[in-house]
């Protein structure tokens, strides 16, 4: 059976299209009073960009134009692995029933990354990282399929590196916005490798002040790692959500993505059967790995092209060849190599 690409975002904008593959709206249908939803298997990539993202990337009259802050997606594999541990205190509910061995779940992924910005202009890092995964054990080639876009919570794991908010003030009667790096990235060389770049940080977002973190959590719900539903008996979803201290780094090259995203804290249950008041802690971290997503892509990311900086973005063109790692060479040579001999 040929290769068939698949779509999964449109290019050129952070909207989200019905003609683009990317649409979270379902078709759906009333049956005798019961909604029914027709699940598409669209993937929805909208939640990879902060909203201010928009002013940037959305032209008027044209919302699938080329802008300058468009960015670049990669799609590939990743695992969850975690371990849960009850706490010594606070737990009083036996029907939790936790799994108390390593667990992993085998999920697929699609990042995005994009320029900064202009605006918020207190923001620091070269580039904005997007990030969604969810649970699959069907192969990539087949990853717009394995998105169930009837399922309001598929992603276990959304996370964003920098964090919008917006606060109404009474004062003057208006709303102010802004933003802050949540992951403060320090982005630096590979080794002696100049088409690779590494980069590193920790997820805080403390220095937000009290009304903002509330408003910040409850616009970016949907920005956090949680495990699914009945892993524990008779429980929720544990919702581990993003705690400060969760350690983010990775590599990148003009064609490949790797993210590792690991820390520990204690977490409590989604409503099910379970009661809030039960909490577990949690070990989790959760590896991807992702190849340049060309058919989706109208930008290309340069490693090391400029003194300036080591990370620039350049208008994608059809001509254009991206350096692959001869790791990657490798694996390319396997996949390839034993296509052929089955």
């Amino acid at each position: 059976m040929p290769y068939v690409a698949r779509v999964l975002s449109r290019r050129g904008s952070s909207d989200s299209s019905s003609d683009s593959g990317t649409s979270s709206d379902n078709d759906s249908s009333s049956r005798g009073g019961t909604y029914v939803c027709s699940d598409d298997h669209k993937l929805t990539t909208t939640g990879l960009q902060p909203s201010y993202y928009s002013n940037y990337t959305i032209v008027a009259g044209d919302p699938g134009a080329y802008t300058d802050w468009n960015g670049l997606y990669f799609q590939g594999e990743a695992s969850f692995d975690y371990v849960i541990r009850d706490l010594p205190t606070n737990n009083t509910y036996l029907g939790t029933n936790c799994p108390k061995d390593h667990r992993t779940i085998r999920m697929l992924g699609i990042a995005w990354v994009g320029p900064r910005t202009p605006t918020p202009s207190d923001l620091h890092n070269p580039f904005t990282l997007g990030f969604q995964a969810w649970q699959s054990d069907n192969s990539i080639a087949n990853i717009t399929y394995s998105y169930s876009s009837c399922d309001t919570d598929v992603n276990l794991v959304q996370l964003k590196t920098t964090v919008d908010w917006s606060e109404y003030v009474h004062e003057t009667n208006r709303d102010i916005k802004g933003a802050i790096d949540a992951v403060v990235l320090n982005v630096t060389r590979a080794g002696d490798n100049n088409h690779e770049v590494q980069f590193e940080g920790v997820y805080d977002v403390s220095n937000l002040r009290s009304a903002q973190t509330i408003i910040a959590s409850d616009g970016t719900h949907k920005d956090q790692i949680h495990i699914p539903a009945k892993t524990c008996s008779m429980m929720g979803d544990i919702l581990i959500g993003w705690p400060s201290g969760t350690i983010i780094n990775g590599t990148m090259t003009n064609n490949t993505l790797t993210l590792s995203i690991s820390g520990t804290t204690i977490a409590g249950f989604g409503d099910l059967d379970g009661s809030r008041d039960e909490q577990v802690n949690v070990t989790f971290n959760v590896a991807f790995t992702g190849t340049y997503d060309s058919a989706n892509s109208s930008q290309v990311v340069q490693v090391g092209a400029s003194n300036q900086s080591l990370v620039s973005f350049e208008k994608a063109t059809g001509d254009a060849i991206a350096w692959v790692s001869p790791r990657w060479l490798l694996i390319l040579s396997l996949v390839m190599i034993t296509r052929m001999v089955f």
